[in-house]
């Protein structure tokens, strides 16, 4: 009986840890977390979040979840989201994207379809632009020629 004991255990698979390099969260369709996330590279959710999440890359997949806070650079809606999103550079948002709340960004792309409800304030300087007749700049060339004869 000994030796099959020692059999079995020789057969059991020996779990060893996962290396995460790469700095990534992922969280799976049907799993929910509460809580915080900081300093990942890249986040991908397909459960649900709740809380605060720092991340470089940010991607809420179609059927994913988010209530909180969340800080990224380049962010990618598709599912719901619910709370404050503040991009540093990029934010797009799916056609499937529904969010409610303050959105920061910088660079904002808006698929059709989406849902948005809320605040969006645009991060950095805004520049207007007004059109120029052909009339005012013939008119400003011949200020500046007479000016240049006196």
């Amino acid at each position: 009986m000994n030796d099959n004991n020692s059999e079995s255990a020789n057969d059991e698979i020996q779990s060893t840890p996962i290396d995460n390099d790469a700095k990534a969260v992922n969280i799976g369709s049907g799993v929910r977390i509460d809580g915080r996330i900081e300093g990942a590279e890249t986040s991908d959710i397909s459960g649900t979040f709740i809380g605060t999440l720092k991340s470089s890359n940010i991607n809420i997949n179609g059927k994913g979840a988010f209530s909180g806070d969340m800080l990224g650079q380049d962010i990618t809606i598709s599912g719901n989201v619910d709370g404050e999103i503040n991009s540093e550079e990029y934010l797009t948002i799916n056609k499937s994207g529904n969010i409610k709340g303050v959105i920061e960004y910088s660079s904002l792309q808006v698929s059709y379809g989406a849902k948005i409800q809320g605040t969006l304030r645009h991060r950095g300087s805004v520049q207007s632009y007004s059109s120029v007749t052909t009339d005012e700049i013939k008119e400003d060339e011949v200020n500046e020629n007479q000016e240049g004869d006196d």
